[in-house]
């Protein structure tokens, strides 16, 4: 799953200890690296659509990834991860669905 054709389906919940503002996820320009629990594995992702923070409860929100070059495989339906900013731990997430992207015209 190196190429960007797909959608991370996620439920997210960022600390309030550790962030002062919410990010928005709706707007396209949250990108923070997330670390699969587990391993030393830094991902990043950009926000693309979710509900409003409120801190410390769980939130649904969908991501897309980033770096063409960069392995996603790693993330599947079930895995967990830190979600860093600035070099810190700001919340944890777990993936819920990846959806595969259709090219135009297949089915």
């Amino acid at each position: 799953m190196s190429d960007l054709d797909f959608t991370i389906y996620c439920t997210v919940t960022f600390f309030s200890k550790k962030m002062v503002n919410s990010p928005n996820l709706t707007n396209g320009k949250y990108s923070p690296q997330i670390v699969l629990k587990g391993t030393e594995e830094h991902l990043e992702i950009n926000f693309i659509d979710g509900e409003d923070v409120t801190f410390d409860k769980p939130i649904q929100a969908n991501a897309l990834p980033v770096y063409e070059t960069v392995d996603y495989s790693a993330l599947q339906a079930g895995t967990e991860f830190l979600i860093m900013d600035n070099g810190n731990v700001v919340g944890e997430g777990i993936v819920k669905e990846i959806f595969q992207h259709k090219t135009y015209g297949s089915k």
